[in-house]
């Protein structure tokens, strides 16, 4: 009843407004209708039926705009709501944090995966990466290009769990160690997949599908992974030796073909012959590529730190914990096969059988097209999260994600949450104004006729409303949000600008920061 009289007072004051404004119209007409004489009276009544006759058009428009409201025609799309934002969950405390909306935190805690739009130096580290450090309480797994991720929140890390930061250029010496040897299931049906997927990890392809001279040289890196996890020595059986073994002269690494046709174990034997049986030309280029994958091995701080395993990455999906992949942005191009090697096995891991109650973990991956194309992150946004494992995936535009992942707008509409903020791609602007989709606005238009000079008596005025489409925000408005803002895309809600963090005002690591 209360919404019922609200609504009719409402249509009173619009009909009252209607009025107000056309009494002048009104009101003229009947002055000169008191002054003036019998030879007017027919010009002046026509003039006021005519008038009467817009009145109770705007009349009529009044009350089915109230009753009959009319449908968006050309769009509705709009941004979400505060109470749309609360019914979702999204101010719920736990889950991932993505900003400030309304003064209140905003965290995600389904099970999809996230992707961010967002240029270097940006904020992506103090308002992403850090804040969810210090939140998250399950394992976590990050891609550290500068080191300042476990600078400012390795602390807090170990109050959950052991913390382990692979780092080849760590000043005092001090990495974690892990050989991805390790990761092979030995004398089980998996050996070969295991092996084949650290040869793709360390053969970064120049385009998602792998060239012939790739794919071979997989295949040979792949029976030489097996060859030397079950043949050879307990000292040897590290990415160092691999390197050794590629870099033999031509009489030596014939010896070691030779040694691996005559193996026992059929894989390994038949990727040695398949090898003998190419042409000198052909088994040139495939060694060549193969030495190109694993020349990162000859840097001895990286030998090092691959030649044993202080851990094993599936503890991570039984325990709290958290692993750091740390090289600073001068060393990536040449790092990239580590790093690659290191995500890829850590997914890897997560799918494997383990408790019937996985913890959940957080893949943090910063610069993710830096890491060239990775059939486990493509592949992965459609099965991970079934496995507890959640990809928040950040990249600087849509532009380098395409020259990468040819299916990259697949990935992007997978992603169950998309943030962008300081975008400057054109590309990826347009693509943000896109997903926030087109709404309809109501343009007014007015007017009025008169035959007589100075519009001293008009006899016709005419306004309208006509409706247009118009993109929520346009691919320029994208572009000039405020540093402090962003723009937020959460599966089942319209499009939203939230605040972005920094970790440095969030009250919450105030407080901590004082009781450390």
């Amino acid at each position: 009843m209360e919404v019922f009289a609200m609504g009719n007072l409402r249509l009173l004051i619009f009909l009252i407004a209607s009025v107000w404004r056309h009494l002048p119209f009104v009101a003229a007409p009947i002055g000169y209708l008191a002054f003036a004489g019998p030879v007017h009276h027919g010009l002046v009544m026509g003039a006021l039926f005519g008038l009467s006759g817009h009145l109770t058009r705007l009349v009529a428009t009044g009350i089915r705009l109230r009753f009959f409201p009319h449908k968006l025609s050309h769009g509705s799309a709009r941004f979400a709501t505060m109470d749309e934002l609360a019914a979702t969950g999204l101010f719920k405390p736990g889950g991932v944090l993505l900003g400030r909306a309304h003064g209140r935190m905003v965290r995600y805690s389904g099970h999809g995966h996230l992707l961010t739009f967002a240029p270097t130096r940006s904020g992506k580290g103090v308002g992403c990466v850090i804040p969810n450090l210090l939140s998250w309480e399950k394992s976590a797994i990050v891609t550290d290009i500068k080191g300042e991720n476990f600078a400012i929140t390795h602390a807090h890390r170990r109050t959950l769990g052991p913390v382990y930061a692979m780092a080849p250029f760590a000043e005092d010496g001090e990495s974690a160690r892990y050989n991805p040897f390790d990761f092979i299931r030995i004398c089980t049906h998996y050996e070969l997949d295991d092996a084949r997927l650290i040869a793709e990890m360390l053969v970064t392809p120049e385009q998602a599908e792998a060239n012939h001279w790739e794919r071979e040289a997989r295949t040979l890196i792949t029976g030489l992974v097996l060859y030397i996890r079950r043949q050879c020595l307990v000292g040897k059986r590290n990415p160092a030796y691999l390197r050794e073994l590629l870099m033999e002269d031509q009489e030596g690494f014939e010896l070691v073909i030779q040694r691996m046709s005559n193996s026992d174990i059929d894989t390994v034997a038949r990727i040695a012959r398949g090898f003998s049986q190419k042409e000198a030309k052909e088994r040139s280029a495939v060694i060549s590529t193969a030495q190109a994958a694993t020349a990162v091995f000859d840097s001895e701080p990286l030998a090092k730190l691959t030649e044993w395993s202080d851990f094993d990455l599936e503890e991570l999906k039984e325990k709290t914990g958290t692993l750091y992949i740390i090289v600073p942005p001068e060393h990536l191009e040449a790092y990239r096969p580590f790093m690659r090697l290191m995500v890829g096995l850590s997914m890897a891991a997560m799918t494997r059988r383990g408790t019937s109650k996985p913890n959940h973990v957080l893949f943090l991956l910063d610069e993710l097209p830096a890491l060239g194309y990775m059939r486990p992150i493509e592949e992965g946004i459609g099965y991970m999260a079934g496995y507890g494992a959640k990809l928040w995936l950040f990249v600087q535009d849509l532009n380098q994600l395409e020259k990468v992942y040819p299916k990259a707008r697949s990935m992007i509409a997978n992603c169950a949450v998309r943030q962008a903020f300081n975008v400057q791609d054109s590309g990826t602007a347009r693509l943000l104004s896109d997903m926030l989709g087109v709404t309809t606005v109501k343009v007014k238009s007015q007017g009025r006729s008169s035959p007589l000079p100075m519009n001293l008596l008009p006899v016709a005025f005419h306004s309208g409303l006509f409706e247009t489409a118009r993109p929520l925000m346009t691919p320029d408005e994208v572009s000039t949000l405020s540093r402090d803002q962003q723009l937020l895309f959460v599966e089942g809600l319209h499009g939203m600008v939230t605040r972005k963090l920094r970790y440095f005002d969030w009250q919450e690591w105030q407080l901590r920061r004082r009781a450390q």
